[in-house]
């Protein structure tokens, strides 16, 4: 047999290949052509650079979280690091975070860069005025919606009651919550109530099909569908009518809408692979390929959209599957195994360094189960000595993707197990690093101490500048320290560090769920403020 010659290119190819596919907008074709480029760097300046290159593609397809995770990669060394705070700048100013956008802009001006950004921060300074100047107050209906993302659904419905007169949008949200917390009875009545002022409402009647799905009302279910059918909807709403007709097993009408959306948002993931799904259920599965591949071209590092993939293509599941984003429970259990396992042998650290199967294991670990035992987690951390921890716990925050509540306890976990001394929250939207040290006078009292490690991981999370020392100080030299009162737990300790600004204090209190006048009463006890 004839000696086949492998046909290989060097870096120069690759990076004129980006630039034609660029500039002929074939953006899934550039970054097909990093990713390759990516492979054949020999330094890590080459690496950076070409990140920064996929972190421009990623801004250009609108994908700001996805730019900012590459961007993140070349914050690290001094040749990129400019070019990365102003790439992350841009991106949090689309984001409508102008103020932290301000920070980065300034980090990039404070850079020893080769390039010059201040042209290009000046015309970005002024779109962040003019976002400045027409920044609303947080309303009721926004700090709500917060409030049932972090499941805190008792708090939200007695601020939406609490609103007098209440909008229909008001009523609506509502309703949801109360489906949400299994209240049928009293989402019906404030539906329909709604409903009888304004019968076409797509709000109310999107609202309604959540209620007759939960009480597996199908029929009336089907009718409130065709309701909204010749309705102008927006992008979520059209995913959510996909999602209807799909947990129906009407997959052509479901398919048609997430057509619809996909149209609103081509790269966006989550509708790809909807797509790729409901389509695998009709047995059309080089449909399934092509959109899953789609959404594998875009984020090939997503652990989800990876499994899911190779169901597809190997038929390891015979149809029908669920329009959700879980892998089959077998290879779920498998994942968790080896994660946990290595984590009982102490084998973490090694194996999430040296195996990215293992690192996607336990990204998935992570996106699927919310509720993690981070204090395994932070364990494992424990087990290696320091600077491998402090490696360990950045490239963790880095490169997977946590959500913000799992980053909240991780962080937590790790300040409390004095693992890690210096936190480097570049992946959290911050590019300075906050040396986390809970005071000796702290650390006998195991209460005091997990309020303290709250405190600062709510503060750095949330891009708060809290002086902790200055409280803590306070709160030693009290005559009442160390002895608390029965109702003064970790939470409410934790919220006595912010009680200098009213304003920070009051979102700490909602956050945590802890009664204002508690922390009040708690502040005056101890004599913070004077």
């Amino acid at each position: 047999m004839p000696k086949i010659l492998k046909f290989t290119q060097n870096l120069d190819y690759y990076l004129k290949l980006i630039d034609t596919r660029t500039a002929n907008g074939d953006l899934l074709g550039a970054l097909d052509a990093s990713r390759r480029a990516l492979e054949h760097t020999r330094t890590r300046a080459d690496r950076e650079s070409i990140n920064i290159l996929i972190g421009q593609i990623y801004f250009e397809m609108g994908l700001y979280q996805l730019s900012c995770e590459h961007f993140f990669r070349a914050v690290r060394i001094g040749e990129t690091r400019g070019a990365a705070f102003f790439g992350i700048g841009r991106n949090l100013v689309k984001m409508h975070e102008p103020k932290l956008a301000l920070e980065y802009f300034e980090a990039t001006l404070n850079t020893d860069s080769t390039e010059d950004f201040s042209g290009a921060v000046l015309e970005w300074a002024h779109e962040i005025k003019e976002q400045l100047k027409g920044t609303p107050q947080p309303s009721i209906i926004a700090v709500a919606k917060n409030l049932v993302k972090m499941r805190k659904f008792s708090q939200a419905i007695m601020m939406l009651e609490s609103v007098n007169p209440r909008t229909a949008e008001v009523q609506c949200l509502l309703a949801d919550i109360m489906v949400l917390t299994e209240k049928y009875d009293s989402a019906r009545e404030i539906l329909f109530e709604v409903l009888r002022n304004e019968p076409n409402s797509i709000e109310a009647n999107l609202v309604l099909c959540s209620l007759c799905y939960a009480v597996h009302d199908f029929p009336n279910l089907e009718t409130v569908l065709q309701k909204v059918e010749g309705c102008p909807l927006d992008l979520g709403q059209l995913v959510f009518v996909g999602n209807m007709y799909a947990n129906m097993s009407q997959y052509e009408k479901a398919i048609s809408y997430y057509e619809r959306a996909l149209k609103l948002d081509e790269y966006n993931i989550k509708i790809l692979l909807f797509l790729a799904i409901s389509n695998y259920n009709i047995n059309n599965q080089q449909e399934a390929l092509y959109y899953i591949g789609q959404a594998r071209w875009v984020d090939i590092e997503n652990a989800t959209l990876n499994i899911y993939y190779d169901i597809f293509a190997r038929e390891l599941v015979p149809p029908p599957l669920a329009v959700v984003t879980r892998v089959p429970p077998k290879i779920a259990e498998n994942k968790l195994k080896s994660v946990f396992g290595a984590i009982d042998n102490g084998a973490f650290c090694d194996s999430f360094n040296r195996s990215l199967l293992f690192a996607d294991d336990v990204e998935w670990c992570f996106v699927g189960h919310e509720r993690l035992d981070l204090g395994k987690l932070a364990n494992a951390l424990t087990r290696c000595r320091k600077k491998k921890a402090v490696k360990l716990y950045n490239k963790l925050m880095l490169s997977v993707r946590l959500n913000r509540e799992q980053k909240f306890y991780l962080t937590k976990a790790v300040i409390l197990n004095e693992s890690v001394k210096v936190i480097d929250l570049t992946a959290n939207f911050r590019y300075r690093s906050f040396r986390a040290k809970i005071p000796s006078a702290f650390a006998k009292n195991s209460t005091l101490k997990a309020g303290y490690a709250s405190a600062i991981s709510y503060a750095e999370l949330h891009g708060m500048n809290v002086n902790f020392e200055k409280i803590a100080e306070k709160l030693i030299k009290n005559r009442n320290f160390p002895t608390f009162p029965p109702d003064f737990d970790e939470k409410v300790l934790a919220c006595l560090f912010f009680c200098e600004n009213t304003q920070i204090l009051n979102q700490a209190c909602i956050y945590f769920g802890v009664d204002n006048n508690v922390v009040v009463r708690a502040i005056n006890e101890f004599q913070l403020l004077i």
